[in-house]
């Protein structure tokens, strides 16, 4: 398989993941922000060390996602949600965040793709 397939089933698997624990958990007493955190953690860390990235990146990226991926998740949530009323509002959360980790997964590899020389 080519890096650029291995790097679409990181990011799409990631995704999937993403929405199903959105699904599942949103609506529990447990929550979902737990999971969904330690899920964008998990696939950035998967792509830098995919491309061999630094430490550096990674401690960087990794806040960097965190606190982008919490804040379009919320406020991209309600966005939809007053765009498409009649949408039941946990698909509105799970279309969010498997937007988000989407957007996120591809602006990490546009990134860390290219090497420094």
């Amino acid at each position: 398989m080519t890096k650029t397939g291995v790097t679409h089933l990181i990011i799409h698997s990631f995704a999937l993941a993403h929405a199903l624990a959105c699904l599942l958990l949103h609506d529990t007493g447990f929550g979902d922000t737990f999971v969904l955190t330690c899920l964008t953690i998990a696939m950035v860390v998967v792509l830098i060390r995919y491309f061999d990235g630094p430490v550096e990146v990674i401690v960087g990226l990794l806040l960097l996602a965190s606190f982008a991926g919490f804040f379009l998740g919320t406020n991209g949530a309600r966005w939809i949600q007053k765009m498409l009323p009649a949408l039941p509002g946990i698909w509105s959360y799970v279309l969010t965040t498997t937007l988000v980790t989407e957007f996120l997964g591809w602006s990490i590899f546009f990134v860390v793709r290219r090497k420094k020389k």
